[in-house]
């Protein structure tokens, strides 16, 4: 088992490495090597999925949570194939899910089972990156097949940058520390800058470079702030009379009936340990306040039953020291509940801020609507196979990014006005990007609002924070890269030979080109989310996650049915569209000079590729559904836990509390769930 942690480790490390190995050696030898190294990095990629999908999907679904007033290690990411992982002491046959290369020290060395205050070099796979690992090299590789021969200005300089783009957002998928997950973030930015503004095929590619790096940059610097916060606001808790500092995920209760707080500890960047200390600390908030507002129940029945006495008489100095005693208690009770409600306010206040701070940068690269000003000008300007990679490759970072730090981090605030807010957006980005791309005639540009419709509805699976819709919008991912990817590289086919891709000066092509117009065709239909294509299962499930009563509020409905009509609308745009091109009378555009109409095999294999990946995956959903589900399930049980807190923010129980809540109060029911608040 040694040996297998040992494969997997450096599998890992080769996936991340060979992309930025390929840019040099591309840069110094020539392009004529970047179509055997995309191929060798995807060979890597298949097997760290063969040696990682099984331990990953062992996990399975974290079962009842009976532990109290404690956050659960199931309610937390776990990687696996870590490099620099100890192990479990004593246990040959291990992962500790965690690694011990560090990066940047910030503070002394904490003792053994307490995190290091220190930025790490972690990464890992789990169910949540491991698809898009390999969806990202899978669409370099098409990128570079669709590439070869038809980039003849300063090739090796594309590819190596093309390449660097590869190592920056598989960095990103694999980063399980938070600085180093920005640090991969914001690197994706300068070689896209250059590959748009070197290689775009308009006059404007300059300026769209530019526009895309300022406007990405303005939001990611936002997002840093927020980042920072996170940290800050989510300390290790330590246990509060241990002689040697310790973790503690929870709330103690000793036998005198005391509650006792989780102290505050070094700071830490895994983002693992910051998911548990966000609830941990949410749940330290609810428990201070149900205990201070039993101490304050109890209070006041002993002050009213000693009151009582006295009034009945006859008064002796006992009644009323026990009352004056009374009375004082309550004032010390009511202050220490006034404390922690206004404690508990203060954090509810610093999520929401942290929310939009991180909900900034993830919006702009995503991009959800109205913070998609720069994609048109971006998708018309930039190489069709760059094109490709921003839509199938670089929006998922957006979306990655809610997935694995909003959601998490901030799982109070993305519950309360995840929907409300962002929800919202995205349903009016899907009827908003479904007309635009009803009124475009630019090809380009119609795939491009294509996108923003798809991803609006991806962006409310998210926010819809419960296993059906996180599940379905990890697979949208995946499904959407695929199926997006495929048709922008499609329609380079058309722009390599004929130089435009006007939908009005297109016609009867399922005559011209019989095998463009059969792949042309099936890409449509999976984006129209057709059965048995890759698009339906997960589309699906997102509809599933939407009508989910139990955690969709009565608006939610409306947002789900703007769903639902965004995949008529997309039917409705992409039928027209595929109506106008491949049927009707035959009308081709001359082709260029010195431009064959025949397919050479590396442009066949890259429009084959995504191609038959739609099939596959509209055929076989399970295997990915099993891999993710254990991921997926512990962020729907944060939110479980979120939602019941903000149950109990808002229930009034002042007055109806008699004594101190027993230890199972916060407790989840045996479905894995929390209670319901009384």
């Amino acid at each position: 088992m040694d040996n297998v942690n040992f494969i997997q480790q450096a599998l890992l490390l080769a996936v991340l490495a060979t992309p930025l190995a390929a840019a040099l050696l591309t840069a110094a030898v020539g392009a004529r090597v970047a179509g055997l190294l995309a191929a060798a990095h995807v060979g890597l990629t298949a097997l760290l999925i063969l040696f990682a999908v099984g331990a990953v999907g062992a996990r399975g679904e974290p079962g009842p949570h009976r532990a109290g007033l404690r956050v659960s290690a199931a309610q937390t990411f776990r990687p696996t194939s870590v490099p620099g992982d100890p192990g479990v002491p004593g246990l040959t046959d291990s992962e500790s899910h965690g690694t011990t290369w560090g990066l940047l020290a910030l503070g002394p060395k904490s003792p053994a089972g307490v995190p290091d205050p220190e930025v790490q070099f972690f990464v890992g796979v789990d169910g949540l990156n491991v698809w898009l690992v390999a969806l990202t090299s899978v669409m370099t590789l098409v990128a570079v097949l669709i590439s070869v021969g038809r980039v003849t200005d300063r090739p090796a300089a594309y590819f190596a940058w093309l390449f660097a783009l590869q190592a920056a957002v598989t960095g990103a998928f694999l980063a399980f520390d938070i600085v180093l997950f920005y640090v991969f973030f914001e690197l994706t930015l300068v070689p896209a800058f250059f590959l748009i503004g070197n290689w775009g095929p308009g006059r404007g590619r300059r300026d769209a470079a530019k526009l895309f790096f300022l406007y990405t940059l303005f939001g990611s610097l936002f997002t840093l702030v927020g980042l920072i916060g996170v940290v800050l606001a989510n300390p290790t808790p330590l246990h509060p009379t241990s002689a040697t500092p310790k973790v503690s995920y929870g709330v103690l209760i000793n036998p005198a009936g005391q509650l006792q707080l989780p102290v505050e500890g070094p700071l830490t960047f895994s983002i693992p340990h910051l998911m548990r200390n966000a609830t941990t600390w949410g749940l330290v908030r609810v428990a201070r306040c149900d205990f201070a507002e039993g101490r304050l129940a109890d209070a006041t029945a002993r002050l009213a039953d000693a009151e009582a006495r006295l009034a009945a008489g006859p008064a002796t100095p006992d009644l009323e020291l026990q009352a004056a005693t009374a009375a004082a208690a309550r004032v010390v009770a009511a202050d220490d509940l006034r404390a922690a409600t206004s404690d508990r306010a203060r954090g509810r206040r610093l999520q929401i801020w942290l929310f939009l701070l991180l909900m900034a940068g993830f919006a702009v690269k995503t991009p959800i609507l109205p913070f998609h000003t720069w994609l048109p000008t971006t998708y018309s300007e930039a190489p069709i196979a760059v094109t490709m990679i921003l839509a199938a490759v670089l929006s998922k970072l957006g979306t990655y990014g809610i997935l694995r730090l909003v959601l998490p981090l901030v799982p109070d605030a993305a519950t309360e006005y995840g929907l409300e807010v962002f929800g919202v957006l995205g349903a009016v980005g899907i009827v908003y990007g479904a007309f635009c791309a009803f009124g475009q005639r630019d090809l380009r540009l119609l795939a491009a609002y294509s996108s923003v419709s798809h991803l609006g509805l991806l962006v409310m699976a998210l926010f819809a924070f419960n296993t059906e819709g996180l599940a379905g919008a990890s697979l949208h991912m995946v499904n959407h890269g695929l199926a997006t990817g495929a048709m922008f590289a499609l329609l380079g086919f058309l722009e390599v030979r004929h130089g435009t891709l006007d939908m009005s000066r297109y016609g009867g092509l399922i005559g011209r080109y019989p095998g463009f117009a059969f792949l042309f065709l099936l890409v449509c239909l999976a984006n129209v989310g057709l059965p048995f294509l890759n698009n339906f299962v997960s589309e699906m499930l997102i509809l599933a996650g939407l009508f989910d009563p139990s955690v969709v509020v009565p608006y939610g409905y409306g947002l789900a049915a703007a769903a639902a009509s965004g995949i008529f609308l997309s039917a409705w745009y992409t039928f027209t569209m595929i109506r106008r091109v491949l049927f009707g009378p035959t009308i081709v555009p001359p082709l260029r000079d010195g431009v064959a109409p025949g397919l050479a095999l590396p442009e066949a294999l890259g429009y084959l590729i995504p191609a038959a990946l739609c099939v596959v995956l509209g055929l076989f959903p399970q295997p990915v559904l099993d891999t993710i589900k254990g991921d997926t399930a512990a962020l729907a049980q944060q939110a479980d836990f979120s939602r019941f807190r903000q149950r109990r923010e808002t229930s009034t129980r002042l007055h109806q509390l008699a004594s101190p809540p027993a230890l199972g109060t916060l407790a989840p029911d045996a479905r894995g769930g929390p209670p319901a608040a009384p």
